[in-house]
């Protein structure tokens, strides 16, 4: 399957608001149903140092994050490129382009199905610009096959809007495979002590990077190097 650039339609900016909130809500619950966000939830509570502040890159309308919060006793904060408009939630939301922009600092970064959305340039730079403000990013992500495209079309697609379902399988053609998500890994990392750990799930339902990058001496941020693969399935 040739990779996909083809827009979303909430890419799109003319999108009436109350059709792009029940997207945001469908999406949140995508991610429950199908356990991204109890991944990234497990992958928190492993992490060995203590995590007291959590970033949601790409965080939308925020859903993901306030599960997370509710799940977890840690500070929360959201980036977008383009926030939409929420209701008042007990967290804030940035605007800034995190391929490129200065990002709140926290302990640990999360994207959910940002990747696919970035050209390859910009994946490597997402991955290099998280690691000045943070010691470990897990990236979540669609794997671009077959088997998910039509798990979704028989599982999924009968229980969301129609943009969620027309979004959500341009999102797949657009994803990466898993080689290609790794070696973009490398590159984006090589140069020093930081490693990441690549896995893949059963029927290719998502792939995710997890990152620890190495500090820089005399700073309170990190910046990746170079890396040692852990393990990529």
């Amino acid at each position: 399957m040739t990779r996909s650039r083809e827009t979303e339609i909430l890419e799109q900016p003319d999108i009436a608001g109350h059709l792009v909130a029940r997207a945001y809500r469908d999406l949140t619950r995508i991610h429950r149903f199908l356990g991204d966000t109890a991944a990234i939830v497990a992958a928190l509570r492993r992490d060995p140092l203590p995590v007291r502040r959590v970033m949601d890159l790409g965080c939308g309308a925020g859903g993901v994050l306030l599960d997370i919060r509710r799940k977890l006793a840690v500070e929360t904060i959201g980036v977008d490129i383009k926030p939409p408009q929420t209701p008042p939630l007990p967290f804030s939301i940035v605007s800034a382009d995190a391929v490129r922009d200065p990002l709140p600092e926290a302990d640990v970064a999360f994207s959910l199905y940002l990747g696919h959305h970035l050209l390859e340039g910009d994946l490597v730079g997402l991955i290099r610009n998280v690691g000045r403000f943070c010691r470990r990013f897990i990236l979540l992500d669609l794997v671009r096959h077959a088997l998910p495209l039509a798990l979704f079309r028989g599982f999924v697609a009968p229980f969301v809007c129609p943009i969620v379902v027309a979004d959500a399988q341009v999102s797949i053609r657009r994803s990466y495979t898993a080689p290609e998500m790794a070696r973009l890994a490398r590159e984006a990392l090589a140069g020093s002590g930081a490693r990441f750990r690549h896995t893949v799930t059963p029927f290719y339902v998502r792939q995710v990077l997890d990152i620890g990058y190495a500090p820089r001496p005399h700073s309170g941020f990190h910046e990746p190097v170079d890396c040692q693969q852990d393990a990529v399935q």
